[in-house]
C-alpha cells in the first residue's frame, strides 16, 4: 500500500466529512505527505519495528467482504460494532452507561507519524461515559470488524466518573488478510474509579495492527490494562499510563503468542507524576517458528514523587530456537524515596520440569501443554471481572492447542 494509495483513502474520507474534522483531517494528510511514514521523529520507541515497511507491502484491493454482525453478537456482552471504521450501533443498553458517536481529534500526546496516519484517515469514534458512584452490571465490548483492505483508524474514549466501575473489552477480528488497523483509546478515570481495559487483537494474513491507549488516572482511582496479541502478521500496542495524584494506581498486564514470522511489540510508559502512586507491570510471550516479540517497559518517576512504589517483570518462553525475543526494561527516577524493581528473563522449556512430569507418566506432549497454558494463565489470571475472566481464557487456551500444536492441557489431569 503506497503513499498514493493511503492519501486517497484520506481524500475520500474528506468528501464523507460534514463539519470540523474536515480541516482536522487535511492538515495531518498535509503533515503525512511532507512527513511521511517514517518513525524517526518518535525516537528509538520503534526501534524493532518498522511500521512504514510493514504497511508498504500490504496489498491495496478495497473489496467488501459481507459481514453478518448477529455471527459475532454475544447476549451476556453490550456489544457496540465498528465496521471497517465505522460505528454501526452507538447505544448501550446499560444503567448509568452512555454511548454516543464521537466525531473530531481526540488528542495529540505522543504525536508522530503514525498519529498522523490515524488523524488524517480518522473513522468513526466513540465516547463512553460512566456516571458517578455506578458500577456497570456487566463488561462493555467493542468489536471492531475488519472486511476489506485499507486503513482503519476508531476511536475510543472513555470518561468513568467519580467512584464509578467499568470493565472494557477492545476486541479486533480480521476478515481480511490485507489491511492496517491503527487506533487511539484516551480513558480518563476519575477519583475513586475503577477502569479494566483489555485489549484482544486477532488478525491474520498480512494484517497489521497498530494501537496507542493513553490513560489518565485520579486520586485513589485504578486503571488495569491488559493487552492480548494472538495473531496476525504485526501486533504494535502502545500504553501511556499517568498516575495524576495520590493514591492512583495503574496496571499493565500483557501476553503475546506468536508463530512463523508473526512480531508482536508491546511499548509501555508509565508515569508516576505524583507522591503515594502505584503500579504494576507484568508481560509475558510465548514465541515459535521464526517470530519475534518485542517488550519495551519505561517506568519514570517524576520529581516529587515520593513513596512510590512500582514493579516491571518481562518473561518469554521459546519453543523455538529461531524464535527471537528483545527485551528492554527501563527505570528513570527523579525522587529519591521510591521502591521500584524490573527484571527480565528469557529461555525454553525447562527439561527438568518436563522430566518431572514425565517421571509421574504424564506424556511429553501433555507435559508441554501444562508448562505453557501455566506460563499463558498468570496474565490471564490478572482480569478481575468473571465473565471476562472465562471468555479470555477459553480463547488463549484454543489459541494454545491451535498455534502451538499441544494437547488440551485440562485432558492431562
Amino acid at each position: 500500500m503506497n503513499f498514493d494509495q493511503i492519501a486517497d483513502l484520506g481524500e475520500r474520507r474528506l468528501k464523507q466529512d460534514d463539519g470540523k474534522e474536515s480541516s482536522i483531517r487535511r492538515s495531518y494528510l498535509q503533515k503525512l505527505s511532507t512527513e511521511g511514514l517514517t518513525t524517526e521523529i518518535a525516537g528509538d520507541i520503534y526501534k524493532f519495528t518498522n511500521m512504514k515497511s510493514f504497511i508498504e507491502k500490504l496489498p491495496y484491493e478495497p473489496r467488501n467482504n459481507p459481514v453478518d454482525l448477529d455471527r459475532f453478537n454475544d447476549e451476556n456482552i453490550p456489544t457496540l460494532f465498528f465496521v471497517d471504521g465505522d460505528l454501526q450501533n452507538p447505544e448501550l443498553k446499560i444503567n448509568g452507561v452512555t454511548a454516543e458517536l464521537y466525531k473530531g481529534r481526540p488528542g495529540e500526546e505522543k504525536p508522530h507519524a503514525l498519529t498522523n496516519l490515524h488523524h488524517a484517515l480518522m473513522s468513526d469514534g466513540v465516547r463512553i461515559r460512566l456516571e458517578k458512584n455506578t458500577k456497570a452490571s456487566s463488561p462493555v465490548r467493542i468489536l471492531h470488524l475488519m472486511t476489506k483492505s485499507g486503513v482503519v483508524a476508531p476511536t475510543v474514549i472513555v470518561e468513568a466518573e467519580t467512584h464509578s466501575e467499568l470493565t472494557l473489552i477492545e476486541e479486533s477480528i480480521a476478515l481480511d488478510d490485507s489491511y492496517a488497523y491503527t487506533s487511539e483509546s484516551h480513558v480518563r478515570v476519575s477519583a475513586g474509579a475503577k477502569v479494566e481495559h483489555i485489549h484482544l487483537e486477532k488478525g491474520r494474513g498480512q494484517s497489521v495492527h497498530h494501537g496507542t491507549t493513553y490513560a489518565h488516572v485520579d486520586r485513589d482511582a485504578t486503571y488495569r490494562n491488559l493487552v492480548f496479541h494472538v495473531s496476525g502478521s504485526l501486533n504494535r500496542r502502545n500504553v501511556y499510563l499517568n498516575l495524576n495524584a495520590p493514591g492512583a494506581h495503574g496496571e499493565s498486564f500483557n501476553l503475546y503468542l506468536t508463530n512463523d514470522s508473526e512480531q508482536s511489540d508491546i511499548y509501555t510508559e508509565i508515569h508516576h507524576r505524583s507522591a503515594d502512586s502505584t503500579s504494576e507491570q507484568l508481560a509475558k510471550g510465548i514465541l515459535d517458528g521464526q517470530s519475534r516479540g518485542i517488550f519495551t517497559g519505561k517506568i519514570h518517576i517524576h520529581p516529587d514523587a515520593q513513596r512510590v512504589n512500582s514493579g516491571q517483570l518481562n518473561k518469554n518462553l521459546l519453543l523455538s530456537k529461531k524464535a527471537q525475543a528483545h527485551s528492554q526494561p527501563q527505570l528513570e527516577i527523579f525522587a529519591d524515596d521510591v521502591k521500584c524493581s524490573h527484571g527480565s528473563t528469557t529461555g525454553q522449556l525447562s527439561p527438568e520440569e518436563l522430566f518431572y512430569f514425565q517421571s509421574r507418566g504424564i506424556p511429553h506432549e501433555k507435559a508441554r501443554a501444562l508448562l505453557a497454558h501455566g506460563f499463558a494463565l498468570e496474565v490471564v489470571q490478572k482480569i478481575q471481572d468473571k465473565t471476562s475472566r472465562e471468555i479470555i481464557s477459553a480463547f488463549v487456551l484454543e489459541t494454545l492447542k491451535a498455534k502451538f500444536r499441544i494437547g488440551d492441557a485440562h485432558e492431562s489431569h
